[in-house]
């Protein structure tokens, strides 16, 4: 009687033929200012853009191993410093190399940071992102051709006209999630 009981509802549970798993796609930042997390919800909008698609924000203190093995798709934001990448991030991307020891082959990529000036080194630290999580086995989802064919998103934020990020560098980050979205759904069928 149990057994039957078990069966019909594992049966009810079960997916339809041809229904899609929803695809998770996590968005890891380190902000010391807020622009940077301002960025990542940003990513976040792009992401859930998709339909079918989660997007879970999360600073890279909070971010736990399992985080790493649900998500289909992880993008990842820093502030630039000097044109390196903030230590907390590059710790976190350590970690998820050497101490959790976690192949993410099966993962797709993408990057975006923030920084002061226009030649703050923004490029330079979404190219380091992106290298690291190639090493990893990652699939890197840009560049963003059919727009105008960045790597990542970036910011300037401490320089005139503006300060922190505007509207033109959050379409940015929205073009960036909805991306790496789009690819991670195709590869999650």
């Amino acid at each position: 009687m149990v057994i039957l009981l078990l069966l019909i509802v594992a049966f009810i549970t079960a997916p339809v033929a041809g229904e899609e798993n929803e695809t998770n796609v996590l968005i890891v930042y380190y902000s010391m200012t807020g622009n940077t997390k301002e960025m990542a919800y940003a990513v976040a909008e792009g992401v859930r853009s998709v339909e079918g698609t989660a997007a879970v924000v999360k600073s890279v203190e909070d971010v736990e191993k399992d985080d790493l093995v649900r998500a289909d798709g992880i993008i990842l934001g820093s502030p630039s410093y000097y044109a390196n990448v903030a230590a907390p991030m590059k710790e976190f991307i350590d970690k998820w190399y050497f101490e959790y020891e976690l192949p993410l082959f099966d993962k797709v990529g993408g990057a975006f940071c923030s920084g002061g000036s226009r030649t703050g080194g923004q490029e330079l630290v979404v190219i380091s992102m992106l290298i690291a999580m190639m090493n990893n086995g990652m699939i890197i989802a840009g560049p963003l051709y059919e727009a105008w064919g960045t790597f990542g998103a970036t910011s300037m934020t401490e320089t005139a006209p503006h300060d922190g990020v505007d509207e033109y560098e959050l379409a940015d980050c929205r073009l960036l999630g909805e991306r790496v979205a789009n690819v991670a759904k195709r590869l999650n069928r």
